[in-house]
């Protein structure tokens, strides 16, 4: 399962993403795509974020069991 979390970010990326994953709250998206498309989205987001947040948290192999990606931009 993947969570994404996105804030101030324009509007068309949210439209963008709702291809992809469930809006389940304004800004909040819950989904299940490969890894493969996991990052090609992720790459989107950051490409088209503009001075937004987006963090997103996802299952891996590790010790918590998952991942968690973020980023900040316009400080």
């Amino acid at each position: 399962m993947i969570v994404i979390t996105l804030t101030k970010v324009p509007q068309s990326l949210r439209g963008d993403l709702t291809k992809w994953y469930q809006e389940i709250q304004t800004g909040v998206y819950v989904g299940n795509v490969s890894a493969r498309i996991r990052d090609l989205l992720w790459e989107r987001i950051i490409k088209n974020i503009g001075n937004g947040e987006a963090t997103m948290v996802y299952n891996a192999k590790n010790e918590l069991g998952y991942q968690i990606k973020t980023t900040r931009r316009g400080y």
